[in-house]
């Protein structure tokens, strides 16, 4: 993975491999997290077929009970633990040798909705690539406006995300 500076917003095609790398982080965290983990899933724009991406994997970890995730074990495989969020549950990091972020890694209690929400988006992109088109013009348009400002750049996608999750809960198709 290529990964991206802190603010940097960086954009690029779709890769394929993307999926056999996530299987391997998977088989990792499986490792290092053990019999805590319910359910691993990729998610995020690297999840989503022929969209362009930040060259960043997304992994959202199920966890058992949050207060037995393994974080010296996660620290020794170089992941940098960033607290627990509401909306990120328990955040880690991973960064290359250039300091490029490379992997974000989310644990949730279950039936989390901030990961139910997630995994439906990313479910419904999949199966709807017209609406891929869509999103992935809006990503190129705000990368070229905040291509250095990450936090306006998820900004500017809130609209259309919150769009397609209006639609999926209407529609109640995934």
């Amino acid at each position: 993975m290529i990964g991206v500076k802190k603010d940097e917003v960086k954009l690029v095609p779709h890769d394929p491999n993307w999926k056999e790398e996530y299987f391997n982080y998977r088989n990792e965290l499986l490792n290092i997290l053990g019999d805590n983990v319910i359910e691993i899933c990729h998610i995020g724009s690297t999840a989503i077929i022929g969209i362009m991406a930040k060259p960043i994997l997304d992994i959202n970890v199920i966890v058992k009970c949050t207060n037995s995730i393994n974080f010296n074990g996660m620290k020794e495989a170089g992941y940098n633990f960033h607290g627990e969020h509401e909306i990120f549950g328990h955040l880690f990091d991973r960064k290359n040798n250039n300091d490029n972020v490379t992997h974000f890694i989310k644990c949730y209690p279950i039936n989390n909705e901030n990961h139910i929400r997630v995994v439906k988006f990313r479910d419904f992109m999949n199966n709807y690539p017209e609406y891929v088109k869509q999103y992935n013009e809006l990503k190129i348009k705000l990368a070229e406006e905040y291509s250095n400002d990450r936090i306006a750049y998820q900004k500017g996608k809130t609209e259309f995300i919150n769009k397609i999750n209006k639609m999926i809960e209407e529609m109640n198709i995934l």
